[in-house]
C-alpha cells in the first residue's frame, strides 16, 4: 500500500497529514503552499519512503 505524507511548516514546527491518493496529496500540498507553508511530500511504500516532487 502506498501512502503520502504531507509535511508542512510555517513557524518552525512541522505538522503532518496523510493521503492514500497522489492527486489528493498534490492538491493538499498546493493549498498549504498558497497559505504560506513550506511543504514536502513523502511517498511511503512497503520498500521504504522517499521525498517526491509533488
Amino acid at each position: 500500500m502506498t501512502r503520502y505524507q504531507i509535511v508542512y511548516n510555517k513557524s518552525g514546527y512541522p505538522l503532518t497529514t496523510w493521503s492514500n491518493n497522489p492527486d489528493q496529496a498534490h492538491e493538499l500540498a498546493e493549498k498549504f503552499r498558497k497559505a504560506g507553508y513550506s511543504v514536502d511530500v513523502w511517498e511511503h511504500t512497503d520498500k521504504g519512503a522517499h521525498k517526491t516532487s509533488l
